[in-house]
């Protein structure tokens, strides 16, 4: 195992849409983080002068724990690595806030739209991300906690399954009109965790 996995995407990119990348569950990552989730801390790293795939690799290695089946936890890291080259690839950022998060709180509940340029999102744990469509979404309640004034048809809710792959654009891109309006679903009347990849391109 290893980060060469990461090296072979470095010239392609993701198209420009939210769902990025559709992916089905890969067992030894799930089974990884199930075996050491309680474990677990969150991870945070801004690279300012690109992104350093040996850096990375460095900094998870050290940071992850061990789990009880050999390389499992090197597949994880290589994933992390693929997704954070492609998403500097398709943003050409030379800055990015790389986290790995353990979420445990329903903080992020209501729909709404954050100040950043562009941020990659998967979940490795838990419920995925949930985004409106611009024509679902209530401008005018946005800011007011209420989700029912904000959502239009709550029938057309759109939901990232584990391991989909999310590039929502935020109010610093452009002039801010294209900001995906977002959530993190409830999680703590469920008893549940997620463990969310999070990935900011970050103002020069």
């Amino acid at each position: 195992m290893g980060y060469y996995q990461s090296q072979s995407v470095q010239a392609n990119v993701w198209p420009d849409r939210v769902l990025a990348e559709t992916r089905n569950e890969i067992n030894g990552i799930a089974t990884y983080l199930d075996n050491v989730v309680d474990d677990l801390t969150s991870f945070s790293h801004v690279f300012n002068n690109g992104f350093d795939v040996n850096k990375t690799y460095e900094l998870l290695d050290k940071h992850l724990p061990d789990g009880p089946i050999k390389g499992q936890k090197e597949e994880l890291i290589d994933d992390i690595i693929r997704l954070a080259t492609l998403f500097t690839a398709t943003t050409k950022s030379g800055v990015i806030n790389l986290q790995l998060q353990i979420v445990s709180t329903d903080m992020c509940r209501l729909f709404h739209v954050d100040y950043y340029r562009q941020r990659l999102l998967c979940t490795y744990l838990g419920p995925g991300t949930e985004w409106l469509d611009h024509s679902n979404v209530e401008y005018n309640a946005l800011g007011k906690g209420d989700n029912k004034n904000i959502v239009k048809d709550e029938n057309a809710i759109n939901r990232a399954n584990r391991f989909d792959v999310l590039i929502l654009k935020g109010k610093n891109f452009g002039d801010g009109d294209l900001a995906v309006v977002h959530r993190s679903p409830p999680i703590i009347r469920h008893k549940k965790i997620r463990i969310l990849l999070k990935i900011d391109e970050e103002e020069v």
